[in-house]
């Protein structure tokens, strides 16, 4: 019989994922999409089955906000059938199970921090897909521990400092939406922080984000300023950029619940300075 896994990480090519696999070190293992299909069952039971792990992170995920609005076959396998499909595994094997979530879930219509107990109500089909998603996985695994995270960044994928740099490129004004309240978050930070949460043998449903908040202006002018450019950071409304899929006006996530079990990211200017620094040293 095969050796058995210790961790194995779902969506392991992606920002998140593959900051996991360095979080848990040798014990971890990855798979992701060219391995096999997590949206369809059978395939994902033969797969998973076969490396049979203590511990599965679901960091797979349909992310592009816009496409799951007008594509949502591409929201459902991402984000419902995925979910479900790798937690009914775990549930066979008596695996632990983490997935992650999003800040998404939540209307931004209130005017502080958002916790884990305020009732979700998602204005986008992206984040209704993820909500789903995160009802399959507690039906399946009422143990799962269940991670929202909030504006996430980091090496490879598309997100907004990124797109920043690239804005900033021909060296014009940026102007950058004020009216969007978020906690931008280091995928390396975050990956630790699960790391730790699961060595804590946390359950249910936490919040994980950079400390602090921030709007989208105040962190491309960080930004800007951390990769010593020049480029003018001018504020803007959301309704001056239409966009498929609406985004809440505040999703900034209160961590409390992490961090009186000693877990806490950084304030999110400090882990935003480490990317820079990581990206200048590449």
């Amino acid at each position: 019989m095969s050796r058995q896994t210790e961790v194995l990480v779902l969506g392991a090519h992606g920002m998140l994922g593959s900051a996991c696999l360095r979080a848990f070190g040798p014990a971890a293992l990855g798979r992701d999409r060219e391995d096999f299909d997590l949206a369809e069952a059978s395939e994902t039971s033969r797969a998973i089955g076969q490396l049979r792990p203590r511990m599965i992170i679901n960091c797979a995920a349909a992310t592009d906000v816009d496409r799951c609005e007008t594509d949502r076959e591409y929201a459902d396998r991402g984000n419902i059938m995925t979910a479900a499909n790798a937690a009914a595994v775990a549930a066979h094997l008596n695996a632990r199970f983490v997935h992650i979530s999003t800040d998404f879930v939540f209307p931004g219509d209130k005017g502080e921090p958002y916790e884990e107990t305020d009732l979700p109500q998602p204005l986008s089909y992206y984040g209704q897909s993820k909500l789903a998603g995160e009802l399959q996985v507690q039906l399946a695994c009422p143990d799962a521990l269940i991670i929202r995270t909030s504006w996430l960044y980091g090496d490879g994928g598309v997100h907004f400092p990124g797109k920043v740099l690239e804005w900033a490129a021909g060296g014009s004004p940026l102007k950058v939406v004020d009216d969007q309240t978020g906690s931008p978050t280091y995928a390396e930070d975050l990956a630790v922080c699960i790391r730790e949460l699961t060595e804590r043998q946390a359950t249910r449903i936490y919040h994980l984000g950079g400390s602090g908040c921030a709007t989208r202006f105040e962190w491309a002018k960080e930004m800007v300023a951390l990769a010593g450019l020049d480029n003018e950071v001018l504020p803007a409304k959301s309704a001056d950029f239409p966009l498929p899929a609406a985004r809440p006006a505040n999703s900034c996530l209160d961590c409390q619940k992490a961090a009186d079990q000693g877990v806490q990211l950084p304030p999110w200017r400090e882990g935003l300075a480490r990317y820079v620094r990581s990206l200048q040293a590449s």
